[in-house]
């Protein structure tokens, strides 16, 4: 998996009570800036569109929790080993311990 947004990812930690958003599929993943909508962000091979549309599954991040929103193509199953993923690369390492949440449910609770 190839994640990206290093430079958002370390401004971002470096503040109390930080937000930031994701975007992410089994390839890929790309942190970047809350200001910024999802649908917005065009990598190769990652984009995000309402509705269920692209290929990629939003979320938001903050302090303990990744909160991905549903997406009719994406598992439970399947956004777990997403988030997996995410957080086992040293741009995601940051959140290895954050609670994973899916549609609102918890997918992996918070290992602090």
């Amino acid at each position: 998996m190839n994640v990206t947004g290093l430079n958002c990812v370390e401004a971002a930690i470096a503040e109390e009570g930080y937000l930031m958003k994701l975007i992410a599929n089994e390839t890929a993943a790309h942190f970047f800036p809350y200001t910024t909508e999802h649908r917005d962000i065009r990598i190769p091979g990652l984009n995000y569109d309402d509705d269920s549309a692209g290929n990629a599954l939003a979320a938001m991040v903050k302090p303990g929790v990744i909160e991905f929103r549903h997406h009719r193509a994406f598992s439970d199953q399947r956004v777990r080993e997403i988030a997996t993923r995410i957080v086992a690369d040293p741009v995601g390492e940051f959140a290895s311990c954050f609670a994973i949440h899916y549609q609102g449910r918890i997918l992996i609770p918070s290992s602090s």
